[in-house]
């Protein structure tokens, strides 16, 4: 999917975001007022039994004496009996400065400072013990100085516990070294809070779906967060963790051990071991259980184990490294390849702080706990990359899925109310002529989608005698109008009956008698002597029920009932807008009509003409018959031009005598063309003597500009040309 692999690119880009501070922070950082650079610092070391007095090693009966130490600091066993002395000789600038000794902190028991001379101890810490006043979170050992040394200065540090690590020594201003430890604090804090927002969100996953793994992924999370505790001494910061000091390094290494199982474990479930590679399943969950176990039993061991448990706890990371690599590259999903690229920086950020033990880079919190940031993002995605890809499955899914199937009950209901709305947005602006045609088109259609059919048609004849046949498929009209043609007296007997039947027929085609069929047909109410029924056609194996006959009755009546109401009302608006003498649109309707069809012209930028007719004998016939013989000579004409008017025309009066037609579509020329027409109709139109003995027309034309919006210009610039033309001698037009 490519949103699940644009979310595995972005958590990718993070990562390796990630990385790239943690390669910075291996970079030799800018000398900072307050700080004493490194190579200012003199050190020496030397190991010495216990009991061993400052004052037995200055006097040479301590031996072998110091060794130089040419970096900052340096890689260290410290054993058990024995207490490791290290020198420092700077040369402290005079001001105003609170010096404090900085180490980097690692399963030490004791840290004792003494200068010299006169040689007491001035400052003491331990890691398993947290001092008064301390802050949270630290990442060094904090051992002041006097105040006001300056100058040549010797300060003797006594070192004594059951560990390996790497001393980095550093000589801060305690401003300096309280900024450095609150940045330490805030990347501390977004470590450990992704280890405990992973634990509590797996929680919610696993209720979610209790398939999804998610518990493991939260044990692997919540051990992480124990190891990074345990090893970064943080966890000592508890009163009640602090009781467990007296078994030495023991167990922040035990809780660092128990760290790498539950990732193995975590890992076996998000790569699809399962599916990918079955055999490897029993080993590397053996592995990571093996792990944990052994964990679990390292808590039980002695102090003086520590240093053992630590090389078997650092060996067992590479060890559940390699297998997590192992396990992703097995996978084929595409989102394996953001936690792989984390594993390969959370090894390099591991040899970095290898290297950063060995004096090779820097020591900083990037190159000695950036691997613990790598870590707790292997977490994050290992939760959130399938949980993302399962909601966008899902969401997928709930996208191509169409609508449940609705019931048969849901299915008429949803019939009734589809034909109700097509009926009455069809007849709402229908024709008087048209109104039937919808009602039982609309009729058809509704009956197909609730109504198992191979075909259905509305038959039937009008009072006035004209043929109604509709059909649905439009390709069985030929067998319908052959059927009618043959069994016409007996539909027609069958529609006279007040209640559906269903009779089996043979329909017979061009090329004989077709396969028997089973017909319904519902009776319409049309009336006499016109005749109508509905009927549907099925194969001649299925009957009909008396529920789809009544559901078939039911259909049939609304559309008739719909047909009717829009009729009555079709009828009585149309009534409203007529002449009564003329059987034309009155004035005010036929602008109307006007107003509408010139700004559609407007809007849509098609052409429209405006044709003004005048009949040229109707001043005579005014001043002969008056009104009477005005309206005998307008009717006949406005009854013809009504017929000869192109379809979507209309025709109504204008003020005083004349007539319009409104022509949309046609240009100029169209226009004249049409017009002429007309008046070649109207000229050899046979005319009542008693009226005239002949009638002729004037015709006006005008086109619509394009921007045209006024009613009054377009006619009066039609009625000018209209009298132009009378003027001229009539029976012509002019524009």
């Amino acid at each position: 999917m490519r949103t699940a692999w644009a979310l595995t690119s972005f958590i990718a880009a993070a990562t390796l975001a990630a990385a790239t501070f943690l390669a910075t922070g291996a970079r030799a950082q800018p000398q900072v007022t307050g700080v004493i650079p490194p190579h200012a610092l003199d050190l020496a070391v030397m190991e010495t039994p216990v009991g061993t007095t400052l004052d037995d090693i200055l006097t040479g009966r301590a031996q072998p004496g110091f060794t130089p130490v040419l970096r900052p600091g340096f890689s260290f066993t410290a054993r058990e009996e024995r207490v490791l002395w290290v020198r420092i000789r700077v040369d402290l600038p005079a001001g105003e400065h609170a010096w404090q000794l900085g180490l980097v902190r690692v399963p030490l028991e004791r840290l004792r400072l003494r200068v010299h001379p006169p040689g007491d101890v001035v400052a003491r810490d331990s890691f398993f013990n947290r001092g008064d006043g301390q802050r949270p979170w630290p990442s060094h050992f904090e051992l002041p100085l006097p105040a006001g040394l300056s100058g040549p200065t010797e300060l003797y540090l006594e070192l004594e516990g059951r560990v390996m690590g790497g001393l980095h020594v550093s000589l801060r201003d305690a401003a300096v070294a309280d900024a450095e430890e609150d940045l330490a604090r805030f990347w501390f804090r977004v470590v450990y809070a992704l280890f405990l927002l992973v634990a509590l969100l797996s929680l919610v996953r696993h209720a979610e779906d209790a398939r999804a793994g998610a518990l493991a992924v939260g044990a692997a999370a919540f051990c992480s967060w124990l190891a990074c505790l345990g090893i970064n001494g943080h966890l000592y910061s508890l009163p009640e963790i602090a009781l467990l000091s007296g078994l030495g390094a023991v167990v922040p290494q035990a809780l660092f051990l128990l760290g790498a199982g539950p990732v193995v474990l975590a890992t076996l479930h998000y790569s699809g071991l399962a599916k990918s590679a079955p055999p490897l399943v029993g080993w590397m969950r053996g592995l990571g259980w093996l792990l944990v176990a052994g964990a679990l039993f390292a808590l039980t061991l002695p102090p003086n184990a520590s240093i053992v448990l630590q090389w078997v706890a650092w060996f067992s990371y590479p060890v559940a490294l390699v297998a997590c690599m192992v396990m992703l590259v097995l996978d084929s999903r595409s989102y394996r390849w953001a936690p792989m690229l984390t594993w390969l920086l959370m090894g390099a950020g591991v040899l970095l702080r290898v290297l950063a033990d060995h004096q090779v880079v820097e020591a900083n919190w990037w190159t000695l706990y950036g691997w613990q940031l790598l870590l707790a993002l292997a977490m994050v995605q290992y939760l959130g990359l399938p949980w993302a890809r399962a909601r966008l499955q899902r969401w997928a899914m709930r996208k191509r899925a169409g609508p449940p199937e609705p019931s048969a009950e849901e299915k008429i209901e949803l019939a009734r109310e589809k034909l109700m709305s097509s009926l009455q947005h069809g007849l709402a602006h229908a024709d008087d002529d048209d109104v039937a045609w919808i009602a039982y088109r609309r009729l058809l259609d509704g009956l197909k989608s609730v109504l198992k059919q191979d075909s259905s048609a509305v038959v039937g004849e009008h009072a006035d005698g004209e043929e109604l046949l509709q059909v649905e498929p439009k390709s069985a009209e030929g067998r319908y109008r052959d059927l009618l043609r043959d069994r016409a007296t007996l539909l027609r007997n069958l529609s006279k009956l007040k209640a559906a039947q269903q009779v089996g027929f043979d329909f017979d085609g061009p090329e004989g008698p077709l396969e028997k069929v089973q017909l319904a047909v519902i009776p319409l109410p049309i009336p006499k002597p016109g005749w109508g029924a509905l009927l549907v056609e099925r194969p001649a194996d299925v009957n009909y029920s008396d529920a789809e006959l009544a559901l078939c009755a039911e259909f049939a009546a609304m559309a008739v009932v719909a047909g009717e109401e829009a009729s009555g009302t079709v009828s009585a608006q149309r009534q409203a807008e007529t002449d009564p003498a003329t059987g034309i649109f009155r004035v005010d309707a036929i602008n109307e009509r006007l107003r509408q069809m010139l700004e559609i012209a407007r809007l849509k930028q098609t052409p429209f003409s405006l044709l003004w007719i005048e009949i040229d004998q109707l001043p005579a016939l005014r001043e002969a018959g008056g009104e009477v013989a005005v309206v005998s000579a307008l009717r006949p004409v406005a009854s013809l031009l009504r017929d000869e008017v192109s379809h979507g025309d209309l025709v109504g009066r204008s003020a005083g005598d004349g007539l319009l037609v409104l022509a949309p579509g046609k240009r100029l020329l169209q226009a004249r063309e049409y017009a002429e027409r007309l008046r070649a109709a109207v000229s050899h139109m046979a005319v009542d003597p008693r009226i005239a003995p002949t009638l002729s027309i004037s015709v006006g034309i005008t086109q619509a500009a394009a921007d045209e919006r006024r009613i009054d210009e377009i006619t009066e610039r039609a009625a000018r040309a209209a009298r132009v033309a009378s003027k001229n001698g009539g029976d012509q037009i002019f524009s």
